[in-house]
């Protein structure tokens, strides 16, 4: 759709448990190389994995008084700060959770911004109800990361946040779906922002599992690359062979 340009590839080059063979700084790393590579046009790149264990600061957290601490902090409990472009705030997850990033090429990215972000967060939405699951779109009370564009369970537990990040040529979206429960990535938010000083309720940290419990990664990671496809189009796969090295060199 004119919304989401394209060409995309889709990623397969982490392990078939989908656990990513990087850092948190360098999965982050990728988004920032990639995104500034595009040159509209393409290919972009599809992603679904399982993180190491992250705290992904936005640029307003890191602007606080606090945010030195709270970095600490969320070391302290074995999550690796890390600084993300996108908007929003702080957000925890570890390897319970998988990560969604579409990095695309768009000769106008700026433009149908606030339509990307209904239409991916819908697609979301509309992958998880696939799996028997009471899924909507918007935020709940005293969630973690706020959003308009949450993806919730039966309008009480957060279970996605999205981010978007726009470039020179193309765009970011990103995503982060709890799967299983994390007590330690809760914990860590709590943690977190009461540093920093921002509203959290922990009951509202959801996660899949708890709504679905035969639902696995792989069928999460099928049912979103179905629906995220009718969006736009998947040109083919890549295993992106090297893109660590990369980051490092």
């Amino acid at each position: 759709m004119q919304a989401f340009g394209g060409p995309v590839l889709l990623h397969d080059g982490d392990a078939p448990d989908l656990l990513s063979p990087a850092s948190a700084a360098e999965d982050i790393g990728r988004v920032s190389v990639m995104l500034s590579a595009l040159d509209g046009q393409g290919p972009g790149s599809l992603r679904l994995y399982r993180p190491q264990a992250t705290a992904a600061f936005a640029p307003r957290d890191t602007v606080l008084a606090a945010y030195a601490e709270a970095a600490a902090a969320m070391r302290n409990r074995g999550f690796t700060p890390a600084e993300r472009r996108a908007g929003g705030q702080l957000a925890v997850y570890d390897r319970s959770a998988l990560v969604i990033d579409l990095i695309a090429p768009h000769e106008e990215p700026r433009r149908d911004v606030k339509q990307r972000f209904a239409m991916f967060s819908g697609a979301i939405a509309t992958a998880l109800k696939g799996l028997r699951v009471d899924a909507r779109v918007g935020p709940v009370p005293g969630e973690y990361c706020p959003g308009d564009y949450s993806v919730n369970a039966g309008g009480t537990l957060k279970l996605a946040g999205l981010a978007q990040r726009i470039g020179r040529r193309g765009y970011h979206m990103g995503a982060v779906i709890s799967v299983h429960p994390s007590a330690a990535a809760r914990e860590a938010v709590a943690t977190a922002y009461g540093i920093l000083g921002l509203p959290f309720t922990p009951e509202s940290f959801g996660a899949l599992s708890t709504c679905a419990p035969d639902v696995g990664f792989a069928d999460l990671r099928a049912a979103l690359t179905g629906e995220i496809s009718q969006l736009i189009g998947i040109a083919g796969t890549s295993p992106q062979a090297g893109w660590i090295r990369g980051l490092q060199a």
